[in-house]
């Protein structure tokens, strides 16, 4: 399976005990600042437990899936392949902004964010952290202590702007660090592992049983198969006969998210 990388706030040996992995695996070595040839503008918007799992300052709000973090920045950097996975070092200024009590219709974007507070009661933190920067010419930048609102985010974003500017053309103050990393990040599925996914929920959720939704399987790709026998035991268990009930087929339809395959499945077709 394909992964991705994923933003961290921490070292890339915090990285790989997060991770799990063997507390004497290898670091790679940061590259040098004048090897930092790619840059990015970056835009998440993520649950505040997974931003706190990625070592972003979220507070007390990281238990609470009441809570939304909207993260975004910018940043130079260089990747680097070592033991099959992938680190990103360089130089970032990000903005975390964690938001609750918030309803949006489109994309949570920052002004969004701005007015919803100002207007309709939301509440919201933001926090600027700045990593891979070594240099002092930040202290008359910072921005100034002040409520989060339509007024104060154009002043904001002007000291973001002007400390993006210092942090990203000082090479002398460049100290690069870990950004990015696919240690961290949950495996992308395979197309195959995806459609026998959703087949699966469409059969639990139709009251399928496991034998007849494998039955309509035999001439698919193993993986498909192996991925939908997956989904029903970690459901129904190992009986291939044991049919849906009524809690199992509402939970199903509710993990399939409105989403619905673009023909009629095998036996809707019977």
């Amino acid at each position: 399976m394909a992964t991705s990388l994923m933003p961290v706030n921490f070292s890339a040996a915090d990285a790989h005990a997060s991770a799990g992995l063997a507390a004497d695996l290898a670091v790679p070595v940061p590259p040098a600042v004048d090897q930092l040839n790619n840059w990015a503008q970056e835009s998440y918007s993520m649950e505040v437990s997974a931003a706190a799992s990625l070592g972003f300052p979220v507070g007390n709000f990281a238990t609470s899936a009441q809570h939304q973090a909207l993260l975004f920045g910018v940043s130079r950097w260089k990747d680097v392949t070592a033991g099959g996975h992938s680190y990103r070092f360089g130089v970032a200024l990000r903005v975390i902004i964690v938001v609750n009590e918030i309803k949006v219709d489109g994309a949570l974007t920052l002004p969004v964010v701005a007015a919803k507070v100002e207007l309709d009661g939301a509440r919201a933190t933001a926090q600027m952290l700045v990593r891979g920067y070594k240099g002092t010419q930040l202290a008359a930048n910072l921005p100034a202590w002040q409520s989060f609102g339509v007024d104060s985010y154009a002043a904001y974003m002007k000291a973001v702007s002007d400390i993006q500017a210092i942090i990203l053309a000082d090479n002398a103050g460049i100290d690069p660090e870990l950004l990015a990393t696919t240690v961290v990040a949950p495996p992308l599925p395979s197309a195959a592992a995806a459609a026998g996914t959703v087949y699966a929920l469409h059969a639990i959720a139709d009251g399928l049983t496991l034998a007849r939704a494998l039955a309509q399987l035999e001439n698919h790709d193993r993986d498909v198969v192996a991925t939908a026998h997956a989904v029903y035991q970690a459901r129904l268990g190992a009986d291939e006969l044991a049919a849906p009930t009524p809690e199992q087929r509402t939970a199903a339809v509710e993990q399939l998210y409105g989403l619905h395959v673009g023909h009629r499945l095998p036996w809707q077709r019977d």
